[in-house]
């Protein structure tokens, strides 16, 4: 109190004032980032855990497998998708079996076989039953397969007359040969009965009733033998050529 008086009245000197703040600032301490908390990074690794699991599973399903090798061997008849290598497409072929072979005539003959999205594999359902849909047309698709068969056949000889390599022709499974050889019988006997119609052949003509074919005229009924005159009997005297009408 004394002091200020003192002051007050000119006796002391004033105080100094005090330093103003400096300009420069100092950087703010970095904040360190949050620990995760234990449970969340427990999660994170079974997760990590369960889906490498689960894609080892695929791995080895053989529906999946066999959804992939078709996969694989479809993009070699596409020129727009990356090719497989020689070694993923021979583990494809052999994996697939006939089913390549039918790809092959597929495509051979112009056709498309469509891939299960990769999105759906896996679906346990939907990759039995895609193969199951492929394995069915390997068995009943028979104008697929005479399709690119005459395809690659045809292929094969305008190769042979200009000097170039031919494909190997289509190796058709026997039980799919058997039916196209049936086919084949089955449709040279319609066209053989549609051209005996067309010329008239056949019992009975065209009225469909029962005689000669073609409707001709019936036979004249033979006429009896005539027996030699003898010595005794009288001129114009005739046997009788027959019963009377």
């Amino acid at each position: 109190m004394l002091k200020s008086i003192l002051a007050f009245a000119g006796l002391t000197p004033a105080p100094t004032p005090k330093r103003p703040p400096s300009a420069r600032r100092t950087p703010a301490s970095a904040t360190r980032p949050t620990p995760a908390p234990v449970s969340d990074t427990v999660s994170d690794a079974a997760r990590t855990a369960d889906l490498k699991a689960r894609a080892a599973a695929l791995r080895t399903d053989p529906n999946v497998r066999f959804v992939e090798a078709v996969a694989t061997v479809v993009r070699t008849y596409d020129r727009h998708s990356t090719q497989p290598s020689a070694e993923q497409l021979h583990i494809a072929i052999n994996r697939l079996g006939e089913a390549a072979e039918y790809i092959r005539a597929v495509y051979a003959g112009g056709g498309r076989v469509a891939v299960l999205p990769l999105s759906q594999h896996a679906e346990r359902r939907r990759t039995a039953a895609y193969r199951e849909h492929i394995q069915h047309l390997v068995r009943t698709d028979l104008d697929r397969w005479e399709a690119g068969a005459q395809a690659v056949d045809k292929a094969a000889a305008a190769a042979k007359k200009f000097g170039d390599d031919a494909q190997p022709p289509i190796a058709l499974p026997d039980d799919v040969r058997e039916k196209l050889d049936q086919r084949a019988l089955e449709k040279l006997r319609r066209i053989n009965e549609a051209a005996a119609r067309r010329s008239g052949g056949g019992q009975g003509g065209t009225d469909g009733s029962s005689g000669p074919q073609g409707g001709a005229a019936p036979a004249t009924p033979p006429v009896p033998p005539v027996a030699p005159k003898g010595d005794d009997e009288p001129e114009g005297h005739e046997p009788p050529a027959g019963p009377k009408r």
